[in-house]
């Protein structure tokens, strides 16, 4: 036994299946995604090569500069809400000695929802006549304050924000929450000893101990919000006017509606390009070195 796990070729056995999955479902995609945007066609007639003006159309398209817009509002809505809203919920959870577990089940709850089922929730509940929102709204201030809130245009990004918020941050939290409760109490004990109150706790010895994870979360921020589709496409389909549409319907509605599939090609690659460069520009900016209890 010993003798074959000092072979290279027995862990050379183990890798080659994993990387020929990696390389079916992952680099080939891309390639070909790439090798299609050269070409105009339909995925019937043809193709026919143009070189690169799919991947210039990108940017003189209007419509792909608004998506990509929309995608940055999800980004930054992540970054700048999300983010600290799931550190501050995970703070206090930590702090609470009774009933933890209940409280760590209950946020986690609508991460185990289909996005279909919270699009729909989401979309009974902006219902300009029957949604609860505007029945609450009604109840303490006059008609004209109820909203279409998937129907107007200035509205319609923000209800699926805050949607797509609902039901992501239980996962984080959960994250924030391992992290926090895994600092070792003597740690926080010292701390305790020296005098250090509460606020000072949290940002001198909690918020530095659990920075890995909040980059894990930055990254997978980055990822999800650049590729978000379903709940986009179920409750408003990118409308009202496309103020909700995003990469991924876009590149949807141009590859498989108007059977422009070397146009949507481009489109995927440019997403994964886009965050790529992401990526790369987060783990640049927030480089630091593995922290040591």
């Amino acid at each position: 036994m010993n003798k074959a796990l000092r072979n290279p070729i027995t862990y050379i056995a183990f890798i080659l299946p994993t990387l020929a999955l990696y390389a079916l479902f992952f680099v080939y995609p891309v390639i070909v995604s790439f090798i299609y945007g050269l070409y105009q066609w339909d995925g019937i007639t043809d193709k026919v090569f143009i070189g690169l003006d799919n991947f210039i159309r990108l940017w003189t398209d209007k419509v792909f500069l608004k998506s990509l817009l929309n995608n940055f509002y999800f980004l930054v809505f992540s970054l700048v809400v999300n983010i600290p809203l799931v550190f501050l919920i995970s703070i206090v959870i930590s702090k609470v000695s009774r009933m933890r577990d209940f409280y760590k089940s209950a946020v986690f709850v609508p991460v185990v929802i289909s996005t279909a089922t919270v699009a729909i929730l989401f979309g009974v509940l902006y219902n300009y006549d029957s949604g609860l929102i505007n029945q609450f709204i009604r109840l303490i201030f006059p008609e004209s304050w109820a909203r279409e809130w998937l129907s107007d245009p200035k509205l319609a990004i923000l209800s699926i924000l805050i949607a797509n918020a609902w039901q992501n941050v239980g996962f984080f939290i959960v994250l924030c929450l391992a992290a926090i409760l895994n600092i070792p109490k003597e740690i926080v004990e010292a701390a305790k000893i020296d005098g250090v109150n509460a606020w000072n706790e949290t940002w001198t010895i909690t918020l530095p101990l659990v920075r890995p994870i909040l980059f894990v979360m930055l990254l997978l921020s980055v990822s999800g919000t650049m590729k978000v589709l379903d709940i986009v496409q179920i409750m408003t389909n990118g409308g009202p006017f496309q103020s909700t549409e995003v990469m991924s319907t876009y590149m949807l509605k141009v590859g498989f509606r108007s059977m422009e599939l070397g146009y949507g090609s481009a489109i995927g690659v440019a997403m994964f390009l886009i965050i790529l460069v992401l990526t790369f520009i987060l783990n640049r900016v927030t480089k630091h070195e593995e922290v040591q209890y």
